[in-house]
């Protein structure tokens, strides 16, 4: 009985993906079990599809039989909501006028003196085989191309044109109000989306270490609760104080932001803000 349903679990997800086998750029990806996944940048490959979960921002992947049926909610980027960044913003994208290279400490990034130049390959995050990724890919690892051996343990990256922080340089460095904030990556690059005298910002899928490590003591159960609570944060360098302040939730945001522009303080109904909005006021400020 146990054969003939796992039998009837891929024959059902072969007829959905003889009809729906195709990119998507934003939708709903419903599993054989019910669970609901909001999905970005959806492809196909080997049998499997590859996309980013609009939940929490992190790259995944789910073999077809698995899937019972997809929905393309979003055929227009721009009318997803107000989270993501889509493929204009990120080609409109200013290049940094940094040096090119390895910023290996605070100090040499402010000094606008790169450590070292160093011949890197950007790659994803997700897969036992990091896969190259181009210049649109916000988050990465950095490697060697020689020694293919994964960067770690410096401040910044200038790759391309584009300015990225280490993630575990933004922990370390943090306002002391943000200490509870971790990242499943620490180890990889966010690019900077925002430039300028006074401020930079990136995104950020960081958790409560605490809040996390409560979820885990839980068991099976606790563990999936951990991975939803994950969440894509704005971070700010704060060039003047030296530090990176996260945007833990929409009350922080509004501490950052009331003596800088208190035309922009959000009416926070829950923890959650809309990032398009702190984008752009952190546009009018940096």
């Amino acid at each position: 009985m146990k054969y003939k349903y796992l039998f009837v679990l891929f024959f059902a997800g072969s007829l959905v993906f003889a009809q729906e086998r195709k990119p998507m750029k934003e939708g709903t990806l419903t599993t054989v079990t019910g669970e609901k996944i909001p999905f970005k940048d959806l492809t196909w490959k080997n049998g499997k599809a590859y996309y980013i979960n609009a939940s929490n921002k992190l790259q995944e992947e789910l073999f077809e039989p698995s899937i019972k049926e997809i929905t393309d909610q979003f055929p227009n980027p721009e009318s997803s909501g107000n989270t993501s960044f889509s493929a204009a913003e990120i080609a409109s994208l200013k290049k940094t006028s940094l040096p090119e290279g390895i910023y290996a400490t605070k100090a040499d990034f402010a000094a606008k003196q790169p450590s070292k130049i160093q011949k890197l390959t950007k790659k994803g995050l997700i897969g036992f085989e990091k896969t190259v990724v181009n210049d649109d890919a916000l988050d990465c690892f950095f490697y060697d191309q020689t020694t293919d051996r994964k960067l770690k343990n410096v401040f910044a990256v200038v790759y391309n044109g584009d300015l990225y922080f280490n993630v575990q340089s933004i922990l370390n460095n943090r306002n002391k109000t943000d200490r509870a904030q971790g990242s499943d990556f620490p180890n990889s690059f966010t690019k900077v989306t925002i430039q300028g005298e006074n401020y930079f910002y990136t995104e950020v899928v960081l958790a409560n270490i605490w809040a996390k490590g409560l979820a885990y003591n839980m068991g099976p159960a606790g563990g999936a609760m951990a991975s939803t609570l994950n969440q894509s944060k704005g971070v700010v360098w704060d060039v003047k104080n030296d530090e990176f302040n996260i945007f833990k939730n929409c009350a922080d945001y509004n501490d950052f932001i009331r003596d800088k522009a208190p035309h922009d303080i959000l009416n926070c109904k829950n923890d959650f803000y809309d990032q398009v909005f702190v984008r752009r006021t952190i546009e009018k400020i940096k």
